[in-house]
Formats: C-alpha cells, structure tokens, sequence
C-alpha cells in the first residue's frame, strides 16, 4: 500500500473514533471517561504496532518529539470531547479539530521547509471558508 492509501485508512479510521467519542458521550460517558476508554483502547494497538515495527528505539530527540506529540494530541481530544459534552455538532466539531492541517502545513514550511505552492495556498483558504459556511 502506498503513502496516499495509509492515509486515507487513517482519515477513514479517524473518522470512526471521532463518531465513536461522540457516540460513547451520547450514551452516558463523561468526557473524562471517553478519553480515558480512547486511550486504553490505543495501547493495545500500539503496542502490536510498535513490536510488528521491530521495537524501535529512537533517537532522544525523536521521542521528547513524540512524547510532546502524544501530550498534544490527548489534550486535543480533551477538547473535542468537552466541545460534544456542550453540544457542539458532530461534522462542524470535527472539521474544526481536524483543519488543524492548515497548523501544520504551516509549521512544515516554517520547520522542514516544505514548500507550500500556490495550490495548496488555495486548498488552505478554501478549508477555511468551508469552515467558516459549516459554522454559520
């Protein structure tokens, strides 16, 4: 499978958990308890994962990296879990939490000078206003 096909599987299983969470908060899980469920649900998986990839090590620096990853992305769903518990719709919820692409397209120009061609310039400012319509 090639870069393109991972991706869409994680935009496709992203997408599930996200429904998940909102559904576990529809029937009665606090916004604590969903996150602390999502978590215990990922160990197992990375765990397979991590043992499938031969047990990496890494560099320090790579796991301070992926250390602080996995503190942003827990605080992330923190807030997308208190968003739902005061009744934020689902999709509009979502595509906020999930535009943090422009973030990070942003960051890999700035950090690992990645280029931003004038394309993608267009595509950030279409999800932008895309954004903007769910919202209104």
């Amino acid at each position: 499978m090639g870069w393109f096909s991972w991706a869409l599987a994680s935009m496709i299983l992203m997408g599930l958990g996200n429904l998940g969470m909102k559904a576990a908060g529809h029937r009665g899980l606090n916004p604590a308890a969903v996150l602390l469920w999502v978590v215990l649900g990922e160990v197992p998986l990375a765990l397979a994962y991590w043992l499938w990839r031969g047990r990496p090590a890494g560099s320090p620096a790579g796991t301070a990296w992926a250390l602080a990853a996995g503190i942003f992305t827990a605080a992330a769903l923190v807030c997308v879990n208190e968003s739902f518990f005061r009744g934020a719709k689902t999709a509009i919820a979502i595509g906020v939490m999930n535009a943090n692409f422009i973030l990070v397209a942003i960051l890999a120009f700035v950090l690992f000078r990645e280029h931003l061609q004038p394309s993608k310039l267009v595509g950030l400012a279409a999800t932008l206003s895309g954004l903007w319509l769910m919202a209104r």
